[in-house]
């Protein structure tokens, strides 16, 4: 029973999920014509949903030269999780019940524990029940994939620390979570100086 997206909306999900995973780190260059090679679409749509990514500023679009990944400064990423600690937190405040099943996946299924951590959290935006709300929480995520992938060379307790916050998806803790929710943002904010250089800017002119 397999639904056929729309040529757009596969290339849409398609390139959130590249830069989601880490796929397209910052400074890179992306063209039409291989994303839509890769997909076997025309690159009319593909050049749609990459409007459509700049316009939400996943994406930077640079007249004459293309699409690019943006690069990213300390203070930009310091700023993203700030937006993303208080988009969570006011998550906490909205106080409507899950509707989801938040139980960490069986072992196995996902040992990967920034993917967990992803999805606990936009799960937990999800819960204010508010398009806008997910919307921004899922924009600062994908802006912030590719700095949360280099975490694991500074922060050697990831899969501790999923496990711990894992724990509070029960809803009978869920008073613990806003403090949660800060110490995993404030101890990245910590970070930011040694994200930033692991991210690495593009060399100015380059690509």
């Amino acid at each position: 029973m397999a639904e056929r997206r729309e040529p757009f909306r596969q290339a849409l999900v398609d390139l959130r999920r590249r830069l989601r995973e880490g796929d397209l780190a910052p400074g890179t260059r992306i063209t039409a014509k291989e994303i839509a090679e890769a997909l076997r679409l025309s690159p009319t749509p593909v050049r749609e949903a990459l409007s459509r990514l700049a316009g939400e500023g996943v994406l930077e679009e640079r007249r004459g030269d293309g699409f690019f990944v943006p690069d990213l400064s300390a203070a930009d990423i310091a700023a993203l999780y700030r937006l993303s600690e208080q988009l969570l937190l006011m998550s906490q405040r909205a106080m409507r019940p899950s509707t989801r099943d938040l139980r960490p996946p069986e072992p196995g299924t996902d040992d990967d524990p920034i993917r967990r951590v992803e999805r606990l959290f936009l799960a937990w935006a999800a819960e204010t029940g508010s398009r806008v709300t997910i919307e921004a929480y899922r924009t600062v995520a994908v802006r912030l994939a590719p700095v949360r992938r280099r975490e694991v060379d500074l922060i050697d307790d990831l899969a501790q620390e999923a496990e711990a916050l894992l724990r509070l998806a029960d809803p009978a803790r869920r008073r613990a979570r806003p403090a949660a929710i800060q110490a995993f943002h404030r101890r990245r904010a910590a970070l930011v100086e040694q994200l930033a250089d692991l991210v690495g800017p593009t060399p100015m002119g380059g690509a």
